[in-house]
């Protein structure tokens, strides 16, 4: 077999000359750090508009979730060292999305074991960020519910505020009245999170806001956005049709609650969704198709946590869908 060699001319022309690595040559420049700091950004317009309504109780709520989540995380980064290291900023982000579904008289106690099961059960457990099947402060939130259904309902937590709102949860009204609750609720109010939810997880307006930021930065994929919007609205539109009396109207299920907070925020997960364009479309319909179902033949008064947890599960499966590769039929 004839020898193949390749040689470089000497001199000052060898800066000039092509570097050969292995693929993939594109270079982002933008580390995890970088992603999840511009998350914590996105999330700061909702943080202010719920410390807003609520003054220090709200700023208690983010401070005890972002202190505990951290210190869990260092803890656990020194007695068992891994890659996932505290400065890459997950566990404060994740922090501040758990305040969002926490009701704002949340006790302290409470808010340390959801960090608990968020930091070392939804994530450490697992090998850290790209290693976990399903998104933490979901698994975190719904295990604090089954736990602590009584601590965990925002109508009781905001009994004592001051808030010339309706002071029940929309869906929960709409589980009592049927179609009929839609007309207890303002459109505006809806829009501006006047609404009882989670400290901060129904402030819809101030999330969409930063939910276009991350679209635009390109830290979400639209595909899972649109398609969460296709089986939600969809799905709901179908029930109003089959029974305008029970079921309400697409837009009240997409302004009630903390529906676009999971949207854009939660099974946006880079995680937690698949990674191809045909199977990200395929997890926000299931995503958005699952929430309807559960909101409207089940118990529970939103089922975001549920609704979330279900689509994790089929994210491997969905990304079994790819792309044929064409050009070696013939190898």
């Amino acid at each position: 077999m004839k020898e193949i060699k390749m040689y470089q001319q000497p001199g000052p022309t060898d800066s000039s000359m092509l570097d050969v690595a292995v693929g993939p040559h594109c270079r982002m420049g933008s580390g995890i750090a970088q992603v999840y700091q511009r998350w914590a950004i996105a999330l700061l317009p909702a943080i202010a508009a719920s410390i807003y309504y609520f003054g220090t109780a709200s700023l208690r709520i983010f401070g005890l979730c972002v202190f505990f989540a951290v210190v869990i995380d260092l803890v656990a980064e020194r007695l068992a060292p891994s890659r996932d290291l505290t400065s890459n900023w997950n566990s404060l982000l994740y922090g501040l999305m758990l305040g969002f579904m926490l009701p704002v008289n949340a006790p302290w106690w409470l808010i340390l074991t959801g960090c608990f099961f968020m930091v070392i059960v939804g994530k450490k457990l697992f090998g850290g960020v790209g290693g976990f099947p399903a998104q933490p402060v979901v698994l975190s939130v719904a295990i604090l519910q089954l736990s602590w259904p009584g601590r965990m309902d925002n109508t009781a937590a905001l009994k004592d505020f001051d808030w010339q709102v309706t002071m029940v949860e929309p869906l929960r009204m709409l589980k009592s009245l049927g179609a009929s609750a839609e007309s207890q609720y303002q459109w505006l109010d809806l829009l501006l999170g006047r609404q009882v939810a989670g400290a901060a997880e129904a402030m819809v307006l101030p999330i969409l806001f930063g939910g276009l930021f991350l679209l635009l930065l390109r830290e979400i994929q639209w595909q899972v956005v649109a398609g969460f919007l296709i089986g939600l609205l969809v799905t709901a539109s179908l029930l109003h049709l089959s029974d305008p009396g029970t079921f309400a109207s697409p837009q009240f299920y997409l302004l009630s609650g903390g529906t676009l907070f999971m949207g854009l925020f939660l099974i946006t997960d880079h995680t937690t969704s698949p990674v191809n364009r045909i199977p990200m479309l395929c997890y926000g319909i299931i995503a958005g198709f699952l929430l309807m179902l559960i909101r409207g033949y089940s118990q529970h008064t939103d089922g975001i946590v549920y609704a979330v947890l279900l689509a994790n599960l089929c994210s491997p499966l969905l990304d079994m869908i790819k792309p044929r590769v064409k050009g070696g039929e013939n190898v």
